[in-house]
């Protein structure tokens, strides 16, 4: 699959004359994405190769939020938070919602639904789960959360995505600018896909109605993190 990407990169900037600063690769993995570059070198050249975006999801995402997050209300040197620090946040603030001073009960029920709920663009008020109270509970911890990363100018890997998408959304004149720029965008391992990054990918070719996928729906492995192979399945 990733030769098939490869070479139809080569052929666009060998065959079709075409800047290869108007290709935009994404995948999954920090590996893919290099493996990506490395064979696309040695078609074209490590000079024309680096000139083109190959990245994973995450990587462009946090590439474009350093330069644009302004109009979301943070500022460019927001800090990036690893699950660690997610978990420590969350626990102060269900330490507060749950006015308990012992042992808070286990938060990963609770943060998979909010990151499954990210993962599909979801705001709080459509996480659904079969008990009433951890309903509500997980969908205030939701917006509270939002409201610490906003206060201590963070982001998290899913935000990444999720800012990026809003960003685009509300800010056309932002997303006129990259799609200006990437007129080529194609995507490795498309099975595995969310909905979010769909709609990100849906964004970024609405003018050039150019997306270019690979994939495998016998390979769809990330449906637990919200992967749906719908997405493959339905390509048109």
């Amino acid at each position: 699959k990733t030769k098939v990407l490869t070479y139809r990169m080569a052929h666009l900037i060998q065959g079709l004359n075409t800047p290869p600063q108007a290709i935009l690769g994404l995948t999954f993995t920090n590996k893919a994405a290099a493996e990506m570059r490395k064979r696309l070198g040695a078609l074209v050249g490590t000079k024309q190769a680096a000139k083109t975006t190959l990245s994973t999801f995450h990587s462009f995402c946090l590439r474009v939020l350093r330069e644009e997050i302004h109009h979301l209300g943070f500022t460019k040197n927001f800090s990036l938070y690893d699950e660690g620090d997610v978990v420590r946040m969350a626990k102060v603030i269900a330490r507060d919602l749950l006015e308990r001073e012992g042992d808070l009960p286990s938060l990963a029920p609770t943060l998979s639904l909010i990151s499954k709920a990210r993962s599909k663009g979801l705001d709080s008020s459509l996480i659904t789960d079969s008990n009433e109270w951890h309903q509500n509970f997980t969908r205030t911890l939701f917006d509270r959360l939002q409201e610490g990363f906003r206060a201590y100018n963070a982001l998290d890997f899913d935000s990444l995505l999720t800012e990026t998408v809003r960003l685009f959304e509300k800010h056309p004149e932002v997303l006129q600018r990259y799609q200006q720029r990437f007129q080529y965008v194609m995507i490795d391992e498309y099975q595995d896909t969310n909905p979010i990054q769909y709609r990100l990918a849906e964004l970024l070719t609405d003018r050039s109605r150019n997306l270019c996928v690979v994939g495998d729906d016998d390979q769809s492995i990330y449906g637990w993190r919200g992967a749906e192979v719908k997405n493959i399945l339905n390509f048109d």
